[in-house]
């Protein structure tokens, strides 16, 4: 009996030679199978400023709609926009099309979401839900403008904690005067 190989990207199996292992792994959809998979796992800003940088989808352009997806050669988000001016997940956050069901989830918990199933639309209705509920506690870093969410501590937890385990400051830790490694 021949042994077949088994490739967990693609979801399919092949007689285990070296000449079809070869064949199966130089080939297109094995290649695009793979780069999906790892794409899952980056960082879907990342994905973003790369996908922009790419040629415009006449097909998404036209109808709103590209029957390839995230495997589309070509650009879905919206010509013209700088992000180096705009936020790039605040754009993501309304923009949640962009993204598959996986990476919206991911998305949703990086930047503080619920995460949970559903539609794109619920999952933007969820966002701006706890963008609201997280506003009133932001404080903005004078260095940074970047917003900084006030901890507190759960409840039932002792108050005399070792320093590692004590929240940390409102404005965050002051770098400036820490040594350089290397």
């Amino acid at each position: 009996m021949v042994k077949k190989y088994y490739c967990d990207y693609c979801d399919r199996s092949f007689p285990d030679n070296a000449g079809a292992r070869k064949k199966h792994l130089d080939g297109a959809q094995h290649q695009l199978a793979v780069k999906l998979h790892y794409d899952l796992f980056r960082n879907p800003v990342e994905l973003l400023l790369e996908n922009a940088k790419r040629p415009a989808c006449r097909k998404f352009q036209d109808t709103g709609y590209c029957q390839f997806g995230l495997s589309c050669r070509y650009s879905h988000v919206i010509s013209g926009i700088d992000f180096s001016q705009v936020d790039p997940t605040i754009y993501l956050s309304q923009n949640l099309h962009l993204l598959n069901e996986q990476q919206k989830t991911l998305f949703l918990r990086f930047v503080g979401g619920t995460g949970g199933g559903g539609s794109s639309q619920n999952s933007q209705v969820q966002y701006s839900q706890t963008q609201r509920q997280q506003q009133p506690f932001a404080v903005r870093n004078q260095q940074s403008q970047l917003p900084i969410t006030r901890y507190k501590l759960p409840p039932g937890l002792p108050k005399d904690l070792p320093p590692s385990l004590r929240l940390p400051p409102l404005l965050g830790y002051d770098f400036s005067r820490a040594a350089q490694w290397g």
